[in-house]
């Protein structure tokens, strides 16, 4: 059956995000950093496995889970040489995983799809070993921009609120097109406590995507500086995508 996903080009939309692309790789290898057990990991939503060539040497057992067929028909072309991972069809919030399977997952570039996150935060609860480690990216509602234009609106209370704001066009929510959503990172830090996890590191990621910044100076000086800033700016959910590193809690 087909998914909404089939229809987007995703290797392209990455092929043009080299500097978002690295910005994450950094927050997760701090990540990583942070879990010493790394035999197994699932990776959530990963699609054409756009991750595994960064993760599949740290960990022995890699599956790579996600709705597209047609992705992960890519994903196992693109992965053929290497031989500890492999790709599975399925979605939240029920995965086709069997209970504490897994010691980490990581789920990035997912949550803004996620109307409501907390029947998918408990399914990976559910699949993750004791003591597992889940790592997540949100799409941030509140990053420094965001705030700057609500402010000028004359809307003060925009941090306090912990809705989600819907992204799509009107048009698009009218035809039924999948949800697309900045998330607060209070609301998902709530979220994640509420089922089980405990919060161990929180980054803000891409502090820099800015289009003239990257235009005037060299990307491996943008990416040596994004490294310093993201755990300095995480405190103030700064950046335009938030990494999250929790833990399964009994």
């Amino acid at each position: 059956m087909n998914v909404p996903y089939d229809s987007y080009d995703y290797l392209s939309y990455w092929e043009k995000r080299n500097f978002e692309d690295c910005c994450e790789r950094e927050a997760l290898r701090f990540l990583f950093s942070k879990i010493k057990t790394k035999d197994s990991i699932i990776d959530i939503g990963g699609g054409f496995g756009r991750l595994v060539d960064f993760y599949s040497d740290k960990f022995k057992n890699c599956l790579v889970v996600d709705p597209s067929k047609k992705l992960l028909e890519i994903g196992e072309e693109r992965c053929r040489k290497i031989k500890n991972v492999s790709f599975k069809e399925g979605v939240l919030p029920k995965l086709p995983v069997k209970d504490r399977s897994y010691g980490a997952a990581i789920m990035i570039r997912v949550s803004h799809h996620l109307m409501d996150p907390l029947p998918s935060f408990r399914e990976i609860r559910r699949i993750l070993n004791k003591d597992g480690y889940f790592i997540m990216e949100i799409a941030n509602k509140i990053h420094f921009l965001a705030r700057i234009k609500s402010y000028l609106k004359g809307d003060f209370s925009f941090c306090n609120n912990l809705s989600s704001v819907e992204r799509r066009r009107w048009e698009n929510i009218k035809s039924g097109s999948i949800p697309f959503l900045n998330h607060h990172p209070l609301k998902i830090i709530n979220d994640l406590k509420k089922v089980g996890f405990s919060i161990e590191e929180v980054l803000s990621v891409s502090n820099l995507r800015n289009s003239l910044l990257k235009f005037l100076l060299p990307q491996k000086y943008l990416i040596n500086l994004e490294i310093k800033l993201q755990k300095a700016l995480s405190g103030c959910f700064f950046g335009p995508s938030i990494f999250i590193l929790a833990k399964k809690i009994e």
